[in-house]
Formats: C-alpha cells, sequence, structure tokens
C-alpha cells in the first residue's frame, strides 16, 4: 500500500500558499504599474520642460532672455526630478505597507496550515513506526522459531 503523497493537510498548506503568493505578486504588479505610470509622467514632464525651455531659447530677444534660456537647458527638469522623487517615495511607500497588510493577513492561515501538515507528519511517522516495530517483533519471533 503506498501512502498518499499529498493528503489534506498538505494540498490545504499549499492551497494557501498559493493564495498568498498569488496576492503579494498582484501587490508587486500594482506597484509596478503605479511606477510605470510615474516615469511615463516623468518622461512628459521633461519633453514638456525640454519644449518650453527651447521655444524661450528661439524667441529670446536680448542677450539677457538668452542667457536666461540658455542656462535652463543647461539644468533641464529640476523640478519635475523632485516632483518625481517625491512621488516615488510615496508609491514605494504604500506599496511596503500593501505587502505587509498582505502578508500579515495571510500568515494566521499559513501558520495554521503548516501546523496541521506538521500534525500529521508526526501522526504518520508514529504509525510507521509502529508498524514497523510490529513487523521487526514478527520477523524476530519467525527467526526463533526457526532456530
Amino acid at each position: 500500500m503506498l501512502p498518499q503523497l499529498i493528503t489534506p493537510a498538505i494540498q490545504s498548506h499549499i492551497d494557501i500558499l498559493i493564495t498568498l503568493t498569488t496576492d503579494l505578486t498582484q501587490r508587486a504588479l500594482e506597484t509596478l504599474q503605479g511606477l510605470s505610470e510615474l516615469n511615463m509622467q516623468l518622461g512628459r514632464d521633461l519633453i514638456a520642460e525640454i519644449g518650453n525651455n527651447t521655444q524661450r531659447l528661439m524667441s529670446s530677444k536680448d542677450a539677457a532672455q538668452l542667457g536666461s534660456a540658455f542656462s535652463a537647458q543647461l539644468t533641464p527638469g529640476a523640478a519635475a526630478l523632485q516632483n518625481y522623487q517625491q512621488h516615488l517615495a510615496e508609491l514605494l511607500s504604500r506599496a511596503n505597507s500593501s505587502m505587509a497588510q498582505t502578508a500579515a493577513t495571510h500568515m494566521p492561515a499559513v501558520r495554521r496550515a503548516a501546523t496541521g501538515m506538521a500534525e500529521e507528519f508526526m501522526h504518520t511517522a508514529s504509525e510507521q513506526t509502529a508498524r514497523a516495530a510490529e513487523h521487526m517483533s514478527k520477523y524476530q519471533m519467525a527467526s526463533q522459531m526457526h532456530h
């Protein structure tokens, strides 16, 4: 008789781990989507700023305006980058919080399933040890009868 490889306790534990992994993956994908949107916004902001600076440079009427427009070209995107950093920090903070909350929500079920699986393993091992001892005892008795 072959023992059942995937017992109900193991199946329950696997199901709970799959649910946890799925939920954590969903949070990670949401974070990646937010990061992608943030990167796209940075790109749009930088393009807009470079366009505005180029337009100011092209429409300069005197040396002072030209100097001002040219210096703006040397440090493009300072405001856009500062805005990006602020939003990135907020995004990562929300992601961290969301992942921690998701994990905390699932941990009691993971613990219960792991405990159930361990108890099942211990029970099965105890039964198999008793059967092995019984077989050994029968073998020893039969061996003594032959001698």
